[in-house]
């Protein structure tokens, strides 16, 4: 026999005071006063065994109530035989789901707090002897220690809403490895209970998984209703943020639930606009609404787009922030065949700040802080001149590349190559008048008035063949007549243009035309080297910081109540920070954080991933379905919601042996009663 509460068999020391106090009664006399003594003298000869009977069944009476109060405070229970060899037999693991949309309202206030009271009610009702493994989103290491009964009650406490949100299948995978690892004994009762809204089930792919032998107990929360409307997403027309230039912010609008919702209300915040706007939602569908406004000053913008909605709430708020700058930095590297034009368009615009230099006096230095980088003119790319146009492009930098009049083909194509863009060919002289420019690339929107293939475009004399190969990324943006690319772009990190010809004199006057400036202005302008709008905490993205840092300082991200330090990298003078790791989805939250070292550097905005934000649409067939297919033989479905009661898994336990000692205890005190009352 082994005890819950070893500590209270300590209360049997008190038996002392019932054997004292019988004791004293025992021998305390009290003096008669009889005119005849003989009468006397008969009747205690006849009683003093009695008594001494009485007296002693009141005693033990006594002492076995007060045995079997104690008992039944300290719990005893018999342990399992495979337990005393110290092998597991039994083992409960209780998945809690505790995503976003659990955030609904379920019959008992939000689903989360009625998932953790049922695995109150099931640990409960669980054998003294038996361990649990508590398995929330985060799926930790942490998770997989094997708790007792307390400690499993307190493991429930801790859960709290996660940004996570994870499959079906990932959970029983991962509860698998840990069932594989801690059971000793094959023939093992383990039991698996997932308390969720089954938001997320899984591939239809899965690979079955060695879990005949478990038994499921799939509990299914119900929310009231499945109404929600959110911010799904936020974007810019337009990825120049300039001052006094009008900008327009894209907001979709999502209604998930099966009725029109009227005059939702939205709230802009950004910087100092502010608006609110009414807009009218169709039931399961979704509206784009579009608002256009000006920064009035340069620096740092942050803000936030509201929804007014009081059903789920993580996904009311989208956060944003963006880089509004004076200028764009740009350094112009002049080889043999250079042209004064490209200078000449730059200084058309105060926003263009530019330095020329010639290719013989580059260094690495050149680089840093700028933007945009264009090659006027060269024949012959040196490798340390790839290498550093390589590292700028990965460091997000753009380029443009205006070849010379004999280009080194090999070297030129080496570095075309890593900059995933078509390759030079052989010369071309005929069909070389533009054809058709690609209206519908992103670099052309609000270019041109309307779009036209009417326009007077010019031509070149000769062109190179753009050789498109397998790596190749590129998308045209101006095609001969001939059919060839004479503009192409790749879009990575930073943006890469090729132009398949020379802006000499020799071969044409394309670089006297108004669409050699166009492309030019429009290429600078696209250029400028910004940090995401916004970032999903727990996303894969790392976002990048351009400011020069002291490696001695780390990065923080801060607001008026957090102060987090991020795993941070270093890739080509450009530092990154993570937001994906457990740490930065247990500490962070969405807003708006400033990034700081021993001073601010910039402005970064978190959001919640939107996948929880759909409706429970999966059903009990689909649910015993993918068990099925991971392998389950035993599954024991159960649903919540509406008017119905909270579930309780029925599993097996002993005799409750200190509800016994209560009985025994009453028995006890009820019999002493009786000895008091009837024997004389």
């Amino acid at each position: 026999m082994q005890f819950v509460y070893p500590q209270f068999l300590w209360a049997l020391l008190a038996l002392i005071i019932p054997i004292v106090i019988h004791l004293f009664n025992f021998k305390r006399y009290k003096t008669l006063y009889f005119s005849s003594l003989s009468f006397i003298k008969q009747v205690d000869q006849k009683t003093k065994s009695t008594k001494s009977i009485k007296h002693y069944l009141i005693l033990v009476s006594r002492l076995m109530a007060f045995i079997f109060l104690i008992l039944a405070f300290a719990q005893p229970f018999f342990p399992s035989q495979e337990s005393e060899n110290q092998t597991l037999d039994s083992l409960f693991s209780i998945y809690i789901d505790n995503s976003f949309s659990m955030e609904s309202k379920g019959t008992e206030g939000e689903l989360l707090s009625q998932a953790r009271e049922n695995a109150r009610e099931i640990i409960n009702e669980a054998n003294l002897d038996t361990r649990f493994i508590v398995v929330s989103n985060d799926l930790s290491g942490s998770e997989k220690r094997i708790l007792s009964k307390i400690e499993a009650l307190e493991k429930i406490d801790e859960i709290n809403f996660s940004p996570l949100s994870r499959k079906l299948e990932d959970v029983v995978e991962w509860q698998t490895s840990v069932f594989n690892k801690n059971m000793l004994n094959q023939e093992a009762n383990i039991q698996s209970i997932l308390i969720s809204d089954f938001q997320h089930l899984g591939s239809k792919s899965s690979n079955q998984l060695p879990i005949q032998q478990t038994s499921f107990y799939p509990i299914k929360l119900n929310p009231e209703t499945n109404n929600n409307v959110y911010i799904d997403s936020l974007w810019f027309s337009s990825p120049i943020h300039k001052v006094g230039v009008n900008k327009e912010l894209n907001i979709r609008i999502k209604n998930s639930g099966q009725k029109d919702i009227s005059n939702s209300e939205i709230l802009i915040n950004i910087d100092r606009f502010n608006r609110t706007i009414f807009v009218d939602i169709p039931a399961n569908s979704e509206i784009i609404s579009q608002i256009s406004y000006q920064d009035k000053s340069i620096g740092k913008k942050k803000g936030v787009v509201q929804v007014i909605d009081n059903n789920l709430f993580f996904d009311n708020n989208y956060y944003v922030s963006y880089d509004v700058k004076s200028e764009v930095e740009i350094l112009v590297i002049n080889g043999e065949d250079a042209i004064p034009n490209v200078e000449m368009v730059l200084d058309l615009d105060n926003y263009f700040s530019y330095t020329s230099k010639e290719i013989t006096s580059i260094t690495k230095n050149d680089f840093n802080a700028k933007d945009f980088v264009i090659i006027n003119g060269l024949n012959t790319l040196t490798n340390g001149i790839s290498n550093f146009l390589s590292d700028f492009s990965e460091a997000g930098g753009s380029i443009m590349l205006f070849p010379g009049r004999t280009p080194n083909k090999f070297n030129w194509n080496r570095l075309l190559q890593i900059l995933k863009l078509p390759t030079m060919g052989q010369k071309v002289s005929s069909g070389t008048k533009i054809n058709q420019i690609n209206y519908d690339d992103p670099f052309f929107k609000g270019v041109f008035e309307k779009n036209t293939q009417k326009l007077n475009l010019p031509s070149v004399s000769i062109a190179y063949n753009s050789l498109v190969s397998n790596q190749s990324m590129g998308s045209s943006l101006i095609l001969l007549q001939n059919g060839l690319s004479l503009l192409s772009v790749t879009k990575k990190k930073g943006n890469a243009y090729m132009f398949y010809s020379s802006l000499h004199s020799d071969y044409g006057s394309f670089s006297k035309d108004a669409l050699f400036s166009t492309i030019l202005l429009r290429s600078s302008e696209l250029s400028q080297r910004k940090q995401p709008e916004f970032m999903i905490i727990g996303d894969d993205t790392k976002f990048p910081i351009y400011e020069n840092i002291d490696e001695n300082n780390p990065i923080h991200i801060k607001n008026d109540d957090i102060n987090f330090i991020p795993r941070s990298s270093s890739t080509s003078g450009v530092h990154y920070i993570s937001l994906k790791n457990q740490d930065v989805l247990e500490q962070l939250k969405a807003g708006n954080y400033w990034l700081e070292t021993d001073r601010k550097i910039g402005v970064v905005s978190l959001n919640y991933n939107r996948t929880e934000s759909q409706p429970n649409k999966t059903t009990e067939q689909e649910i015993k379905s993918k068990l099925t297919q991971l392998g389950a033989k035993k599954i024991q479905f159960n649903e919540v919601g509406g008017k119905s009661n909270v579930t309780t898994i029925e599993i097996d336990k002993p005799f409750s042996y200190w509800k016994f000692c209560i009985v025994l205890t009453l028995i006890f005190v009820f019999t002493e009663m009786l000895l008091i009352r009837f024997i004389k």
